[in-house]
């Protein structure tokens, strides 16, 4: 199955198949709905998190390092993230998903 994404990494890059980015849209799915530019990017992480995950073959080798680098850069990409969807939904005059509103009543002014 051909990719669907860009992988610049040229370590990682020609390790990643199909089934791995399958597995990794799944994951960013999972995770909420995103603007599709933070989704992509999600997913390319998330790609690399997990070919370095099935790569490893020691506890101190490359793909460890690598696997690090690239969980941190997960970890602050997803707020940003979930920041652009949240305003996003604001923007088309949308509730935030994740929260329920506390109003069972639309307040409008006079």
């Amino acid at each position: 199955m051909p990719l669907t994404h860009t992988y610049h990494d040229q370590y990682l890059g020609p390790l990643v198949t199909g089934p791995t980015e399958e597995r990794a849209v799944a994951d960013v799915d999972a995770l909420g709905s995103f603007p599709a530019a933070w989704a992509a990017r999600l997913v390319v992480l998330r790609t690399y998190i997990l070919t370095c995950l099935d790569s490893q073959r020691a506890p101190e080798d490359l793909f460890t390092a690598k696997l690090a680098v690239y969980r941190k850069e997960f970890d602050a990409t997803l707020p940003q993230a979930k920041a652009a969807q949240a305003a996003a939904e604001a923007e088309a005059g949308n509730a935030p998903s994740g929260g329920a509103s506390i109003y069972t009543v639309e307040l409008q002014r006079s």
